[in-house]
């Protein structure tokens, strides 16, 4: 007791040290969200370290952390949450994806419920204690599902070799407003200046491509010395790329080729053509990423995106159509690609 009793106390100098400069009223709206949402997260894991543990911490210990319970949260569009879908879906791992909108998202912001104020999301709660963890950042999000659905590279080179094109992927990531918010003008406008930069980056996934063939094709030879002078776009490069190259994570995609699937997915709504016309490579690829059998399930069921450049919206299955004008504001997308809008995880 005497210990609880000490911890609480240098808890509550934590709080009030000079290392949190706020003052005034921010201060004091800083520490009514802290009450309501980081301040029992925080005494959890200061009690935890004084005992030596954390029941927190992700660990690999299958006895320790078995199966926790996933749930995915982001707005209702195909955006920064799809490569996670992806990856989940390829490595069999279940998850609940909760999509939230207008006031509902505002009020889970302003009591703390991001850790940056955005989604995606994803709140990872630990079968054994109950204990949730909240993951934020795409892109975090994104590698952790792939080191649970093992196609993360275990290997430092190849790693950062996907990790490389995985961050490509993100700074194309323009398309994702274009297909989901932007309308009229400024849509055309956006459009127009997209477009103009994708063939560049179609390239340079073309050329990493055949890095990644080389590094397949001699593993057992230095593979930092791959040489690079010889890859190009030409047919020649593409037709001997193709029999022996399947991703570029090498024989089995890697979170890198989810990733900028997604991405270039979206720009072939605007655009069917725009990937053809400039790799022929890259569309073969794409082809063999459909051709996997979770993503082709996953692609077959999902909501259909519908309304671009106009208003822009998820259809389901059913014919329920969710934008963010929709009043409901929160909706779970279920197993089946339908939208359901009454909780189905409230009983448990």
């Amino acid at each position: 007791a005497n210990r609880a009793i000490r911890g609480r106390q240098n808890l509550r100098t934590f709080m009030d040290s000079s290392s949190i400069r706020v003052s005034g009223q921010s201060r004091g709206r800083w520490k009514n969200r802290c009450h309501s949402a980081f301040l029992p997260t925080v005494w959890q894991n200061f009690t935890q370290k004084r005992n030596g543990s954390s029941s927190r911490e992700i660990t690999s210990d299958k006895e320790e952390s078995t199966n926790p319970t996933l749930t995915l949260e982001y707005l209702p569009f195909r955006a920064m949450a799809e490569t996670t879908r992806f990856i989940l879906h390829y490595g069999g791992i279940g998850y609940r994806d909760e999509a939230v909108w207008g006031l509902t998202f505002h009020e889970r912001r302003q009591q703390g419920r991001y850790p940056f104020n955005v989604v995606p999301v994803m709140h990872v709660s630990e079968c054994s204690d109950g204990a949730t963890v909240t993951v934020a950042q795409s892109g975090t999000i994104a590698r952790y599902a792939a080191k649970l659905a093992g196609c993360y590279p275990t290997d430092p080179q190849q790693c950062a070799l996907s990790d490389a094109v995985f961050e490509l992927g993100q700074e194309m990531c323009t398309i994702n407003p274009l297909v989901n918010c932007y309308v009229g003008s400024q849509h055309a406008q956006i459009k127009d200046w997209y477009f103009s930069k994708l063939p560049t980056h179609l390239m340079m996934l073309e050329r990493q491509l055949f890095v990644a063939g080389e590094l397949l094709r001699k593993p057992s030879e230095n593979s930092s010395e791959v040489d690079l002078s010889s890859a190009s776009s030409s047919s020649s490069s593409s037709s001997s790329l193709s029999s022996e190259l399947h991703f570029f994570g090498g024989r089995t995609p890697s979170h890198a080729d989810f990733n900028v699937y997604h991405h270039l997915s979206n720009a072939l709504l605007v655009d069917p053509n725009c990937v053809e016309e400039v790799s022929g490579e890259l569309t073969e690829w794409m082809g063999r990423m459909e051709a996997l059998p979770s993503m082709k399930s996953y692609l077959e069921k999902r909501p259909k995106l519908v309304g671009i450049a106009e208003n822009p919206g998820l259809l389901d299955k059913t014919g329920r159509l969710v934008t963010q004008k929709d009043p409901e504001g929160i909706a779970w997308l279920m197993d089946d690609g339908c939208f359901t809008f009454d909780d189905p995880y409230y009983s448990e």
